[in-house]
């Protein structure tokens, strides 16, 4: 190159314009998926267009297209988007506690969120599951996003049914289908009627599933369940893997 020239991948102010393609596109998709989080919980999927979507987030509908190639190409980002989110928190913060009864209560208090962030994804992840329903393209990634879930979760379980000195009622394939389950339903019913499912219910039957010698005591994890929408994310020993 001689003197004088610049790089043919820099501009003339020896800005990497490359680099700033890349990063333009990679926030475009960002804010796609984040719009179409917010849209599909509210409204549900098949109400929500690619036009909605793209005005949600201040793009055009051509910019869905182009990063997704359809609304089900979308679809199937979020699916793969909400994965590896769930995966990446649970992973960092599986240690929160040394105590057993404080990790049960620290995922009970991460799944029964009634309100914010917590309510936008468990909106959504319903919403998926009747697309999955309906839709076998879907199904099929939800099938395998659940088997990796249920691994993950019965490795975690468990190593930590045996560190607890806990006889959970089944082998850790089964609790972890089983424990998912658990969670899953208290969860849905605590949204609709709150006061029908109280912690000490829910952590009595989480207990009484993994083998624990008794329900787990309250502990500052159980009561962010009603008094924070705000509060961190996820938990202990199977969480929210065990549920996607």
């Amino acid at each position: 190159m001689g003197p004088g020239r610049r790089p043919r991948d820099t501009d003339h102010r020896g800005v990497d314009v490359r680099r700033t393609q890349e990063e333009r596109k990679a926030d475009t998709r960002a804010r796609l998926l984040a719009a179409a989080t917010e849209l599909f919980a509210a409204h549900g999927v098949d109400a929500v267009s690619v036009d909605a979507v793209a005005e949600a987030a201040g793009r055009t509908s051509g910019a869905v297209y182009a990063h997704f190639g359809s609304k089900q190409g979308l679809v199937l980002a979020l699916l793969d988007e909400r994965k590896g989110s769930v995966l990446t928190v649970l992973q960092a913060e599986v240690a929160v506690t040394d105590s057993p009864a404080s990790q049960l209560a620290a995922v009970w208090a991460n799944v029964a969120g009634t309100g914010g962030e917590d309510a936008r994804w468990d909106l959504l992840e319903q919403e998926l599951w009747l697309r999955a329903a309906r839709d076998p393209e879907v199904a099929d990634v939800v099938r395998a996003r659940n088997a990796e879930s249920r691994r993950y979760s019965a490795r975690r379980l468990e190593g930590w049914t045996a560190a607890a000195g806990a006889r959970p009622a089944a082998d850790p394939d089964g609790l972890a289908v089983l424990v998912r389950a658990l969670l899953t339903g208290l969860a849905q019913q605590r949204r609709l009627d709150p006061g029908a499912v109280p912690d000490d219910l829910a952590l009595a039957g989480l207990a009484a599933l993994v083998g624990l010698a008794g329900p787990p005591a309250p502990s500052t994890a159980t009561t962010r369940t009603t008094t924070s929408t705000n509060r961190p994310r996820r938990g202990a020993p199977g969480h929210r893997a065990v549920r996607s």
